[in-house]
């Protein structure tokens, strides 16, 4: 497997760089008939993990993808540097009553010259709830007027809360008023669509780089599937006088050791440092928080036995936090005794400032572990502790396999329950996640805006990424009332409850909260990294030879 890894990654590289040179620029070529490059063309190359699963705006739900389609379409607003700033739309109104929000949009165009309108933007949002589309974020459209409805197909399409007045102004109706709305706009799957081009190429949208057409700063030029991705500047871009790249190059390399050799070798221009080999490198690396909290989903659906709260609970107490991070991450990371990442915004100050909490200590508990293991073995109707089985679903790495070596080991050693692994290509792990075809999976959240809210709305009864069949009336309750809520501090105390609820139930096990550590060139000016929307900012980067 490593053999067959290395020499594809090899090919990866030689081919790369024939075609662009070492980190970026490119001596133009001698052959006439081949199309040239200046060396002042200004290129950055980066590596993702996997391929993207999707670069469809509605279906997108991995971070790579999210991240990429952010940067070859544009919303409404946009995010950048964690801040809203306008994107297609100019301007904007909001109604007194916060439930109206009118946008007005640029006189601009997609990359294919056709012009963008307000009517490509209602068709995102419809396409985005419709349940036909079975969009695994439809969710995030939950503050919309009659969304989540139409999403249950409790109502048609049409009764959406979103209307086109005419070509250049939109209108969004909410529900209730929704503090961090303008946030949610940023995310891909707001970003306008083209009926006519969904209706043309069907499942095969967005499948490949003329299967769609770029509202954003850079067009997607090239998709060699699992192999690499290219990006050029888009001509049609409104703010193309501030985007200095002239290409982006996303090369698919599944080692991370791999990815940082080709960093060291100047064939990439940034790299995320292996959690391993962060100490070899504290003096060269920037640390920042990428948002991201990884936490074990427990399916509560039919005769799983983890639908036993008391079960749940045992297995969160016989966790080893401290010790999980140390071995997985040589302590890079911080440990999950919580859910809701503390850095995201509360009302004065940082939400863990002003509510800390500790769910799950850092140690393991075997004992409130094993008290709760023999409430659980009776309610379940067995005798001992072997006779429940459960698997460990993650994703077929090297790195998911030893995170999930290290659980299986301390929750069989702590509780005496059996453990088993399944290792399935990425792909596949969402694919039985959105099926509910798991008992335990790894699992993670980052947060698509600054805001406690964006964690705990996936676990309310009906919120479709709850795919472990969570519900507590309480909880959904806390989730309506922080909606509604005008004061901000009744609102954070609500979110706050909820979260208590969530983890008293042990609806999940939080594990680790993300911290990232990573090198770029010097060249490299103007890139941003965020914990709250894209993962990457190029669209401002530049570099400086």
């Amino acid at each position: 497997m490593k053999r067959k890894t290395v020499l594809v990654l090899l090919l990866v590289v030689m081919m790369i760089l024939s075609l662009i040179g070492c980190g970026g620029s490119q001596t133009p070529a001698d052959n006439s008939d081949q199309d040239e490059t200046t060396s002042t063309e200004k290129i950055l190359t980066y590596s993702v993990l996997i391929d993207m699963p999707t670069l469809d705006q509605s279906l997108a739900n991995s971070a790579d993808s999210m991240t990429l389609i952010s940067q070859i379409q544009e919303g409404l607003v946009r995010l950048h540097d964690g801040k809203v700033i306008p994107g297609i739309a100019k301007e904007w109104e909001v109604s007194e009553d916060g439930l109206v929000y009118t946008f007005h949009l640029r006189d601009v165009k997609w990359s294919d010259g056709v012009n963008i309108t307000a009517y490509d933007f209602e068709y995102a949002v419809k396409r985005l709830v419709d349940p036909a589309t079975a969009s695994p974020y439809s969710f995030i459209a939950e503050p919309i007027k009659n969304a989540m409805k139409v999403n249950a197909g409790e109502l048609g399409v049409e009764e959406t809360g979103v209307k086109a007045l005419d070509e250049k102004t939109l209108e969004i109706t909410l529900e209730i008023p929704a503090p961090y709305f303008l946030g949610i706009l940023n995310m891909p799957h707001f970003h306008g669509v083209r009926k006519d081009l969904v209706e043309k190429f069907g499942q095969d949208f967005a499948a490949d780089p003329d299967k769609n057409v770029y509202s954003g700063p850079f067009v997607l030029e090239e998709w060699k599937h699992e192999d690499r991705l290219m990006l050029v500047k888009n001509q049609s871009y409104w703010d193309k006088d501030k985007v200095n790249l002239d290409k982006v190059n996303v090369i698919v390399v599944p080692d991370p050791n791999t990815a940082l050799s080709m960093f060291e070798n100047g064939d990439l221009d940034f790299v995320d440092v292996p959690p391993n080999l962060v100490e070899q490198y504290l003096d060269k690396a920037q640390l920042y928080y990428n948002g991201a909290d990884d936490f074990l989903k427990l399916n509560m659906d039919g005769k799983n036995p983890l639908k036993n709260k008391n079960l749940r609970l045992a297995v969160n107490y016989a966790i080893d936090r401290e010790d999980y991070i140390n071995i997985t991450t040589s302590g890079l990371f911080d440990a999950g005794t919580r859910y809701v990442l503390p850095v995201v915004a509360g009302v004065d100050k940082k939400y863990g400032e002003e509510y800390p909490y500790e769910a799950f200590p850092l140690k393991a508990d075997t004992n409130t572990a094993k008290d709760y293991l023999d409430k659980a073995i009776k309610e379940l109707g067995v005798s001992n502790p072997q006779e429940i089985k459960l698997e460990l679903l993650t994703t077929d790495t090297d790195v998911s396999r030893i995170q999930a070596e290290v659980l299986q080991d301390q929750i069989q050693r702590n509780l005496g329950i059996i453990v088993n692994i399944k290792q399935v290509p990425y792909k596949q792990r969402l694919q039985m996640e959105t099926n509910r075809e798991f008992q335990m999976v790894f699992s993670g959240w980052a947060p698509d805006y600054d805001d406690p809210h964006t964690y705990l709305c996936l676990w309310t009864t009906h919120s479709p990424y709850n795919q472990i069949s969570y519900s507590n009336a309480k909880y959904d309750e806390l989730l309506d009332f922080s909606s509604t809520c005008r004061d901000p501090r009744e609102r954070m105390d609500a979110l706050f409850a909820a979260e208590k609820v969530l983890l008293e139930d042990g609806a999940i096990v939080p594990l680790q909260m993300r911290r990232v550590a990573w090198l770029m060139h010097p060249k490299v000016k103007g890139l941003v990294k965020s914990y709250v929307g894209p993962r990457e900012d190029y669209i401002y980067a530049d570099i400086e030879e």
